[in-house]
């Protein structure tokens, strides 16, 4: 049976009182069927969550193509997207240097809109040690923007292909990451070299995978506990 075909269906107890007429039905079997129908019916809302995401990511896509400033950048994301990376992710992390992703992801979630406009007057190098209240203050929001994509719409679907790849496949996602980064950095007419890059991303992806990884394995006790 396909994933469509369950819309035909009023209910699992519509089915399982169908079932009985002809034979006794245990109460265990109907509670199964009951779980079965509740399983399917979340894996289509799943699926209907990452195709919105998808939708959302081809039609940035096409502004980021025409917009010859982020040439370097578009080969890292279809790189991604050929390790079957999530939407939601790869359309946040580019949302530190596109501030229109940043805006539809908060107005996703009931947050607050803002504007991002910062650039140093002379070229710099980036120090840790004195980091602008305005560029630490984006950089905070870009992190809750990712925690909000992933727990305000969750979809187990596409956590769990990203705990995965996370896990298995973080070599592309690192480079995407790390010149991302530099990219942000560079637009404040700021340098920042790859390998202090790295030391953030790295940091900042690994925190976001663990609170993805407990995030998801906290649902999935709590509906097996139903």
């Amino acid at each position: 049976m396909w994933m469509e075909d369950f819309d035909s269906y009023e209910s699992a107890d519509s089915w399982t009182n169908t079932a009985s007429s002809g034979l006794e039905v245990s109460e265990k079997f109907k509670e199964w069927v009951k779980k079965a129908w509740a399983k399917a019916k979340k894996i289509q809302k799943d699926e209907k969550k990452a195709k919105k995401y998808d939708i959302m990511l081809s039609s940035f896509l096409i502004k980021i193509i025409l917009d010859k400033r982020y040439d370097d950048l578009l080969a890292l994301i279809m790189a991604c997207l050929d390790k079957w990376y999530p939407s939601n992710f790869l359309l946040w992390v580019f949302s530190l240097v596109y501030i229109d992703i940043s805006k539809k992801i908060r107005e996703s979630s009931n947050k607050k809109i803002f504007d991002f406009k910062y650039s140093s007057k002379e070229p710099i190098e980036f120090n840790d040690t004195v980091i602008n209240e305005k560029i630490r203050d984006r950089i905070n929001l870009w992190v809750e923007d990712m925690i909000d994509v992933v727990l305000i719409e969750w979809s187990e679907i596409t956590t769990k292909k990203l705990v995965d790849l996370l896990d298995n496949e973080k070599k592309v996602i690192d480079e995407y990451f790390v010149w991302v980064f530099v990219f942000f950095f560079k637009s404040m007419n700021i340098t920042i070299f790859e390998n202090k890059a790295f030391n953030y991303t790295d940091f900042i992806s690994g925190e976001l995978k663990k609170s993805y990884r407990n995030y998801y394995f906290s649902i999935k006790i709590e509906e097996e506990e139903i």
